[in-house]
């Protein structure tokens, strides 16, 4: 529940700033006895906000082993177009009760965290973008050496596709099949 509404926290905390960078600025100052005038300036695009849950299930690589994923990932696309068309994504990523069971031993692994990528999209069509991001991979503890360190793992690919003008069409999350 606490996590829930850190991350609408931070959510809204990101739209805010978004929204700050698409307020003009003034247009100067008035000189003395005239009235301030403004200048017209092209419409700002407003920029877009998304956030979805996806589930996921599916086998994955580890460092030692094959592992089979099952969890969600939340994921939240804030788009910032340009007024030519195109602009910038900023993709956040984060696992919910994601955990994994290794395929030759059965041993239970645990997947965290969350990770953001600032990407660029084009200005003449509509853009699909991949991320591979980086999360935690927690193993088992196996005596006699109880304390192993989280390695980072790139699991999932999160593919998001994007207009010229930045509206998000579509999210998807996929885990990535190991290599043979």
């Amino acid at each position: 529940m606490r996590r829930n509404a850190l991350r609408r926290a931070g959510n809204v905390c990101l739209l805010t700033a978004a929204l700050a960078l698409t307020v003009p600025a003034t247009a100067g100052t008035a000189a003395a006895g005239q009235p301030a005038r403004s200048r017209r300036t092209p419409a700002a695009a407003l920029p877009q906000v998304r956030t979805v849950s996806r589930p996921l299930n599916g086998l994955v690589a580890g460092p030692s082993e094959n592992i089979n994923l099952t969890g969600i990932i939340d994921i939240t696309v804030i788009t910032l177009p340009a007024t030519a068309g195109g602009g910038t994504a900023q993709i956040v990523s984060s696992l919910d009760d994601t955990t994994g069971i290794g395929a030759t031993s059965g041993r239970k692994y645990l997947f965290v965290g969350a990770h953001r990528d600032n990407v660029t999209f084009a200005a003449g069509a509509t853009t699909t973008i991949d991320v591979t991001p980086n999360f935690l991979l927690i193993p088992p503890a196996v005596p006699p050496n109880p304390v192993v360190p989280p390695q980072q793992i790139k699991p999932v690919k999160v593919s998001v596709t994007v207009t010229s003008a930045g509206v998000i069409d579509s999210i998807a999350a996929v885990p990535v099949a190991p290599t043979t």
